[in-house]
């Protein structure tokens, strides 16, 4: 029997009552009572409950009316449901939905990898397509985000790629998507897009048997920027490691070096054996009590700038060496000059050795192995800073000779 509204107002009792074409009220143990349409799906078969508002904001009339309209919808074949997702979707941009990608993950990312993410897409997505819909975006809409980069910027392109993959994904899980995602490579985007690998420049490293001499030229340099490469070069760190030392990091007494699982790359947590050239370093800074930073500005208590590494090597005249390349430069002198392990020199530079299963069963990070290590690449890099050393007593490297080693 189809329900009025005088009669809807005095039901109490928990459950779902039928007024007339697939309108139905639904009234909860908690009193409150809300609109439903039950109706099946043109498309799948299946039976389907879509909610149609509360009672008594919307009346038995307007209830009925809303009703109508979604049966013809059934129908001419259209699923009603389907329908409001799409009409939802369309109100999500491609930026909200990367903004709201960014503000779920920020809390597993370092800020400075938060802010890399949101940089790369406000200025290489959202001018080309950061108002479209999130679920009507296709192929080429995505190659007019890639296009203009893909040679000229090509890590950068590669960058925004991948990004933008895990952004569809996310809208996908979300429901504010169907289908395949347009920036996925594998199969896909890798069929449409030009090679350029060969484009991509690689970090370049010091030849090894320059270091002695360049260090004896960087030990010459009176800056804390300075003492941050010298120390960067002797525990083969990465460059925002180095940048963002602490003192609660260091241990002097056990000289150990522990970077905590936050301000690492793969998010492990690493120690790091301090040479007597490291822990030398470490005293020359005159920073312990001044700042948190090892590493600090000049005028601030603030660590040193991204850039300040680059720049001190640029104003040494090495145009074509970077921070990071000094970890290659370690790695290929740890192979034609010593004949430690594979693993110890891996393990050294924090890179995840063996497949899961063996991690599972090594978890000690030989610390203590790693010394003798760090200690011979720490006598080879400072052998001509070293006062006694017998090439010192001679005479000072002359400014040229760095260049031509």
């Amino acid at each position: 029997m189809p329900l009025n509204q005088k009669v809807i107002a005095t039901i109490i009792i928990p459950g779902v009552y039928q007024d007339k074409g697939g309108l139905a009220l639904k009234v909860r143990p908690t009193g409150t009572k809300s609109w439903l349409f039950r109706y099946t799906s043109p498309t799948d078969g299946e039976r389907h409950d879509m909610g149609l508002g509360a009672f008594p904001e919307i009346n038995l009339t307007e209830a009925r009316k809303k009703a109508t309209e979604l049966r013809a919808q059934v129908i001419k074949g259209i699923d009603p449901l389907e329908q409001r997702k799409e009409a939802s979707s369309a109100a999500v941009t491609v930026e909200d939905e990367a903004l709201a990608y960014i503000e779920r993950h920020r809390a597993g990312w370092s800020d400075k990898h938060g802010q890399q993410w949101l940089n790369s897409l406000t200025e290489y997505v959202f001018p080309k397509i950061g108002t479209m819909p999130v679920g009507s975006v296709e192929t080429p809409d995505i190659m007019k985000v890639l296009d203009p980069i893909w040679t000229e910027k090509p890590e950068t392109a590669r960058r925004v790629r991948n990004r933008l993959e895990r952004v569809f994904d996310h809208a996908k899980a979300h429901g504010h998507r169907q289908g395949e995602n347009p920036a996925r490579w594998k199969g896909h985007l890798q069929n449409l897009m030009p090679n350029n690998q060969n484009n991509v420049t690689q970090l370049d490293s010091m030849e090894f048997s320059r270091i002695p001499y360049f260090m004896y030229m960087l030990d010459g340099e009176d800056s804390r920027t300075a003492r941050c490469l010298q120390f960067l070069i002797l525990t083969a760190c990465r460059t925002s490691e180095a940048l963002g030392a602490k003192w609660e990091e260091i241990d002097m007494i056990n000289r150990v070096w522990t970077i905590p699982a936050a301000r690492m790359k793969n998010k492990v947590e690493h120690q790091i054996p301090l040479t007597e050239e490291a822990v030398n370093i470490l005293r020359d800074t005159g920073s312990r009590g001044r700042s948190e930073y090892v590493f600090h500005g000049p005028r601030s208590t603030t660590m040193l700038p991204d850039n300040a590494l680059r720049r001190l090597l640029r104003k040494m005249g090495e145009k074509h060496c970077t921070p990071h390349g000094f970890r290659a430069t370690f790695r290929t002198w740890a192979d034609e000059k010593t004949a430690f392990s594979f693993e110890l020199c891996e393990i050294s530079l924090a890179h995840v050795v063996g497949n899961t299963t063996s991690r599972a069963y090594v978890r000690g990070n030989q610390l203590e192995k790693r010394r003798p290590l760090m200690a011979k690449w720490s006598k080879f890099v400072m052998e001509r800073v070293t006062p006694h050393h017998p090439i010192m007593a001679k005479q000072p490297v002359p400014q040229q000779t760095l260049g031509h080693m």
